[in-house]
């Protein structure tokens, strides 16, 4: 897929989301907290380097989210636009101001005497007309949620830090496509809410290296994931644990012994601006399909360690977002055939900072501008002898459908994207950049989720700077029964390498399903193929692989 039809096709998408919105739109106000989206797709396949590694071939389902506590104070968030203050409570006196003389009465005039024979239909109901339900609530919905406890958009489930970083850690528009009989309920703890989560599942797989040539193996898994989450009127502070192992029977280099911890918080200043914050530490062993990763040998340790701060301020309308992080990769030495590879050229460490301008049109629709910057830094040069530290930007416009809708949440987006190596001897890597994480609830039974991902990588190939990778996939989801839900996906990632001939594209292809036996017991199914091609000799390979297992939950 070249970027031209990537871009037609981007244009395309985002013309008639803002087409639909707009047609579709309701009087704009003033929500609490600038909506921004997330969530990390269950089921696309290996990233094509490992920014993530700890993510195993089987990740759970998404995780459950944290207890929100609603905050119900009769304060309104945002001054009256016109600035007139609300005056119906105030005492009411005489139309001259003065106060009433003896024998006059004050107050509102009393209604006068009903004549006879004539009947009051002030207090009744309107008659609904001829034909239609009296059952059916005919309000506006603008003026029905006013009344609605709890209000609109609350989720009991909601998870509250998720602005680090919008297109990577947003999960909210994830909890929004799965479609559930049950939520967990956690365990309380306090003021906080424990998740606990674990999934067994045996495996059989025709290629488990996922290289050409790859053998046939079966094998375990066995995940956890703890989430304890505070349940506070004010801030927010969530701790994480994610743990992952596989056991093969006749390839045990294949086993990966992952985990990740990760500490989130968020720091309300006022009611127009918070500070959220995370720290994380990901373990795991590198993907064969990640770039620049063996084919063959021992696969190296990777450990990822991140740091992110992000500052939101909303000016009623207008909201601010200021973004930080610094990014630490470290490769571990492996040994193949008595060689030892230090793997120091792929060490590196990224600082970025970007900044957000979003417009919000109504509670679930805004507009957004996004500009980034990034500097990377490797400890060591490849085998070409040519360091590979870089500068880059990144330049977004695109569409926030906020966290909270009941139909649309997430955002979609395009833009680009350049990275520039400080040795002349390497060109600049450009891209278009396409960039989406957005869940369509179609009807009750039925929802989409939509990922993009563009991103340009460095690589230790000879004479090139960088890797563009795009990455898209549509997932669906449907209820066929209550406690019988399927699901069906689809992924295209595509690798260019800048300057060398090699160009790489994997097609991967899901079907699975769940059975929820009771609340805390869910049976699941999955079945997936991926289709690797390249322009290198001998480098295609297909891989089909059945997971079954059960998940329990609290």
């Amino acid at each position: 897929m070249t970027d031209a039809r990537l871009g037609w096709f981007a244009a395309g998408f985002l013309a008639a989301t803002l087409a639909a919105a707009i047609l579709d739109a309701a009087p704009a106000r003033a929500q609490n907290g600038p909506q921004f989206r997330g969530a990390q797709w269950p089921y696309l396949p290996a990233q094509p380097v490992a920014t993530r590694p700890g993510a195993g071939p089987s990740p759970m389902a998404d995780e459950p989210s944290a207890t929100a506590k609603l905050q119900r104070s009769g304060e309104p968030d945002d001054p009256p636009e016109d600035g007139i203050e609300d005056d119906s409570d105030l005492e009411q006196s005489t139309p001259d101001g003065a106060a009433p003389k003896d024998g006059e009465i004050s107050g509102p005039a009393e209604p006068g005497a009903q004549q006879d024979g004539t009947l009051s239909t002030a207090s009744e109901p309107p008659v609904p007309e001829d034909g239609g339900d009296p059952t059916i609530d005919a309000r506006p919905p603008e003026e029905a949620a006013v009344f609605e406890d709890p209000p609109p958009g609350y989720d009991p489930l909601l998870f509250v830090i998720e602005d680090i970083d919008p297109i990577l850690t947003d999960r909210r528009p994830a909890r929004l496509f799965r479609i559930e009989p049950y939520d967990p309920i956690g365990i309380r703890i306090g003021s906080f809410i424990l998740f606990p989560e674990a999934e067994v599942a045996g495996l059989a797989t025709n290629n488990v290296e996922g290289t050409s040539g790859g053998h046939s193996d079966v094998g375990a898994e066995v995940a956890t994931r703890t989430r304890l989450v505070s349940n506070w009127s004010r801030h927010a502070v969530e701790l994480r644990a994610v743990t992952f192992s596989s056991f093969y029977d006749d390839h045990p280099s294949e086993d990966d012994r992952d985990w990740t911890l990760e500490g989130r918080g968020r720091l309300d200043i006022t009611r127009r601006t918070n500070l959220q914050g995370l720290v994380s530490r990901d373990y795991g062993q590198e993907s064969r399909s990640a770039i620049d990763g063996p084919t063959v040998g021992q696969r190296p340790d990777v450990t990822t360690d991140v740091a992110a701060l992000t500052l939101n301020h909303r000016f009623n309308r207008l909201a601010l977002q200021l973004r930080g992080s610094l990014t630490d990769v470290d490769f571990s030495s492996t040994v193949d055939g008595g060689i030892i590879t230090t793997n120091a050229d792929r060490n590196s460490l990224t600082r970025e900072g970007a900044l957000r301008l979003s417009y919000e049109l109504k509670p679930t629709f805004a507009l957004f501008v996004e500009g980034g910057l990034n500097r990377r830094t490797y400890d060591a040069a490849p085998s070409d002898d040519i360091l590979r530290d870089s500068d880059g930007q990144r330049y977004r416009l695109g569409i926030d459908f906020g966290g909270t809708g009941q139909v649309l949440r997430g955002e979609a987006s395009i833009g680009y994207g350049r990275q520039a190596p400080d040795d002349s001897r390497l060109s600049a890597v450009d891209a278009f950049l396409i960039d989406s994480n957005l869940a369509w609830r179609m009807t009750e039974l039925t929802s989409l989720l939509f990922l993009a991902r563009t991103e340009i990588y460095d690589t230790t190939t000879t004479g090139s700077a960088g890797v563009t990778s795009h990455q898209i996939g549509i997932e669906a989801r449907h209820a066929f029964r209550t406690y019988f839900v399927a699901t069906a996906g689809l992924t295209y990632t595509n690798n260019d390498y800048d300057v060398s001939p090699i160009e790489e594209a994997t097609l991967t292809t899901m079907v699975g399903a769940e059975y929820f036996a009771n609340r805390d017991v869910i049976l699941f199914g999955r079945y997936q193929h991926d289709a690797f091609d390249s322009n290198q000799l001998a480098s295609d390979y297909h891989e089909d692989s059945v997971r079954l297992g059960v998940r329990v939950r609290k």
